[in-house]
């Protein structure tokens, strides 16, 4: 008989196994800001869409419930933007967290050694005000030492993950530019006019 702590990781995974109402596929348009140019992409949920810029410079390519990012000149790093639909609304108590830790270790690459969880943050960025939490793994593979970022946001009945993968060399310079683009992510109902949707654009990029 499997543990009890194994079998509600077990159900709870069950709950993320299906793709969203939000689809990843990116719709890519660019702009000059200040003499930079700028990608913008922009994806579907329902009646609104999502409006998000990647970290200057970074390669993107997405499907339905998944968005994949590579920095430029950076070996073995890369970013996912994940989407999963949940069965239910899905708090991030404290039992929440401890299995979305669970979850995130067991997904580290096979054969990895020496994880250990080096940071656990609550809240460090709201995605249009929806509470969120963020944890850093440790571990090594392939003779490299590795770390692992992982910020999950539970929305009514979606959950998004954002994960960022990078040797230790790399990683918080990388991980600095990808949490800083999580501030451009924010929703915008088809109904709105241009002019509201650009206030609702600021009032998430200044929270």
């Amino acid at each position: 008989m499997l543990p009890k702590s194994t079998v509600s990781l077990l159900l709870f995974l069950t709950t993320l196994t299906a793709r969203g109402d939000i689809d990843l596929t990116p719709s890519v348009n660019e702009y000059v800001a200040q003499g930079i140019k700028v990608q913008q992409l922009t994806f579907k949920e329902d009646k609104r869409r999502i409006e998000y810029e990647p970290p200057n410079g970074w390669k993107v390519d997405g499907g339905p419930n998944q968005l994949h990012m590579v920095p430029p000149q950076k070996n073995f790093a890369e970013a996912v933007v994940a989407v999963a639909q949940m069965t239910k609304p899905q708090p991030l108590d404290e039992n929440t967290i401890k299995l979305l830790e669970q979850q995130f270790v067991a997904s580290l690459p096979a054969g990895s050694q020496f994880v250990k969880i080096e940071e656990e943050v609550p809240n460090s960025v709201l995605l249009d005000g929806n509470a969120s939490f963020e944890v850093t793994v440790s571990y090594q593979s392939m003779g490299e030492k590795f770390l692992r970022s992982a910020f999950f946001v539970n929305l009514k009945d979606t959950q998004l993950m954002f994960r960022l993968t990078a040797r230790k060399d790399d990683f918080q310079a990388l991980h600095r530019e990808f949490k800083a683009s999580m501030f451009s992510w924010h929703w915008i109902d088809e109904s709105e006019t241009p002019t509201q949707a650009g206030q609702a654009a600021s009032l998430t990029t200044a929270r």
